[in-house]
């Protein structure tokens, strides 16, 4: 591993900085809005040289196949916010397959790595990863974190990325890994493929449309990350969702609702959805009804817990 020593740390004195992984991703860029609009200093790592117009956000150039990390991106960093990892939302080749578990896992590996050779005073107190609700098998019962995980490359896929974190764990710093449902955001994300579709008054639900979706504002992903940093009885995984699950047809009934079009159209086979997207259809058509009590447990609030209220804030 190639600790590259440019890029001094821009953070001011007395003022938190954050290290942010993933960056340019959906919730990447929500987060990198959210940290700074708060007054943290971010050091972000992205895989391009990029200019900033904010005088507390600086971007550090770092090659994780390489090994390569710049150490002024995350020494004396307070967290760090591991976001990394390749597109799932696509068909799957066998290399794209381990495209994905590398881009999850090998990042976090560089980045321990460096932390390694600080010393303890420099390195993080905590980092927050990803990770996604994929970790659980298909089911229509309600399911808490300590359900098992799935069977197949999702699950293997959550897995290796959730113990990625285990080396974090063993140098002394906290770890939380959020398994994200869908996220609701009004640019990109699955919203962003389904709004032409609805708006042509297209829109339907898939499969039979009983099975059950988690999901969450990401306004409240963003919220979560913050407050996992902050809490220090947030340790371990939790699920990333609103407490209030649908099904798809629901799901698919209110956006319709909310964009005030017309659902009238037949719901699309799971069948046309293999041809189409491969070993990848299992995602849109698995069950994933979960339970968010242990975040809550917490102390944390969603400020939009209600699906109703969430999409009228993306899509109006």
């Amino acid at each position: 591993m190639k600790q590259l020593a440019y890029g001094a740390g821009c953070c001011i004195m007395g003022q938190k900085s954050i290290a942010i992984t993933g960056g340019t991703g959906l919730i990447g860029r929500e987060a990198i809005r959210f940290f700074s609009e708060k007054g943290y200093a971010l050091r972000i790592l992205s895989r391009k040289e990029r200019p900033s117009d904010a005088t507390n956000v600086q971007y550090f150039k770092w090659n994780p196949e390489q090994g390569e990390i710049p150490i002024a991106a995350i020494e004396g960093v307070h967290a760090i916010i591991h976001l990394a990892g390749a597109p799932i939302a696509q068909r799957w080749s066998a290399e794209y397959k381990q495209t994905i578990i590398d881009s999850r896992v090998k990042s976090a590996r560089v980045i321990l790595e460096a932390l390694k050779g600080l010393p303890e005073a420099a390195r993080p107190k905590c980092i927050v990863s990803a990770s996604a609700v994929g970790w659980y098998a298909s089911s229509f019962e309600t399911q808490s974190e300590h359900a098992g995980r799935a069977e197949g490359f999702i699950g293997d896929v959550t897995e290796a990325w959730e113990s990625a974190l285990d080396g974090f764990r063993a140098i002394g710093m906290r770890t939380v890994s959020l398994r994200i449902g869908l996220v609701l955001a009004r640019e990109g994300g699955f919203l962003g493929r389904l709004k032409p579709l609805f708006k042509a008054g297209l829109g339907s639900a898939i499969g039979s449309g009983k099975h059950w979706q988690s999901w969450i504002h990401i306004t409240d992903i963003v919220r979560m990350l913050d407050w996992a940093i902050e809490q220090k009885a947030c340790a371990g995984a939790f699920n990333a969702t609103s407490p209030h699950p649908v099904s798809n047809l629901e799901m698919s009934q209110s956006i319709a609702r909310v964009m005030s079009r017309p659902f009238w159209a037949p719901k699309v086979p799971a069948f046309v959805l293999r041809l189409v997207f491969g070993e990848m259809s299992g995602i849109l058509l698995a069950s994933h009804r979960m339970d968010s009590s242990r975040i809550v447990s917490t102390g944390f609030e969603f400020a939009y817990p209600t699906l109703k209220d969430a999409l009228r804030d993306v899509l109006n």
